[in-house]
């Protein structure tokens, strides 16, 4: 027990990210049955499990950018990702407690960093898998590809509040092709991956 409170446990970002969403989902379980059982089910409460829930869902997202700094890889885009993911859970947090999400600028400002944060971690984790072949390479920078286009894309959508048949067609295309490159790609490197690696 005294090992895993040890200070040199919390030291790596990894650790420490999944330490931050482990007491957080704690947090979440114990506010969930407290509200449950013998809450008012008032504003308040409502906003404290949303606060909670905000914060697991910033470690969550933010956990292929703590894996690389922990590498010292791909440092700038992973405090790129960690940046917008606290910016992200800190305009959430404001949301939750100030003036919520009626202001649309503010709405379409979170929507936006949001899609950021997510693209910026999804890119990150597809980079966590090392190509061993030409195959894998492809996949992953495909994929990579995808992520920045599905982002673009989603941005226009955000701030021009448009989406034309043949754009949702577009969209609808590369999401299901990311999807199948997120899968791909740690599997393809898992199959070829060399026994003495």
């Amino acid at each position: 027990m005294s090992g895993l409170l040890s200070s040199h446990y919390f030291y790596r970002p990894t650790r420490l990210a999944l330490a931050v969403l482990v007491i957080s989902l704690v947090i979440n379980a114990v506010i969930g049955v407290s509200i449950i059982l013998v809450g008012d089910f008032d504003g308040t409460d409502g906003k404290v499990l949303m606060t909670a829930t905000s914060l697991a869902i910033f470690s969550i997202i933010s956990l292929p950018s703590f894996f690389h700094i922990e590498r010292r890889r791909y440092v700038n885009l992973s405090v790129a990702g960690i940046i917008t993911a606290l910016i992200l859970y800190g305009l959430v947090v404001l949301a939750i407690w100030g003036r919520g999400l009626d202001n649309e600028i503010t709405f379409k400002t979170i929507t936006s960093l949001g899609i950021l944060a997510i693209g910026t971690n999804h890119a990150l984790l597809m980079l966590i898998a090392t190509p061993t072949n030409i195959l894998i390479s492809i996949c992953q920078r495909l994929t990579l590809g995808i992520i920045v286009i599905v982002g673009v894309i989603l941005q226009i959508v955000v701030w021009t509040e448009e989406m034309h048949d043949m754009m949702a067609r577009i969209l609808g295309v590369l999401v299901i092709i990311d999807v199948l490159g997120t899968i791909l790609v740690p599997m393809l490197s898992r199959m070829f991956r060399t026994p003495a690696s």
